[in-house]
């Protein structure tokens, strides 16, 4: 199971090499697009952690 600091960690990861990827340029609204694409993959690790400990 993995802790939330390493949770964090790989959502950092997965948001900077979607990021790298495309040519989104700094805005407020790429800011919160950011921010709620950040959120969602959070959410699905911590359910697919969580999920994973019940097995």
């Amino acid at each position: 199971m993995l802790n939330n600091s390493e949770i964090i960690t790989m959502v950092k990861e997965i948001t900077i090499a979607k990021i790298s990827a495309s040519d989104i340029s700094a805005s407020r609204a790429n800011g919160a697009a950011a921010a709620d694409f950040m959120q969602q993959i959070y959410n699905k690790l911590v359910e697919l952690n969580n999920s994973s400990d019940k097995k």
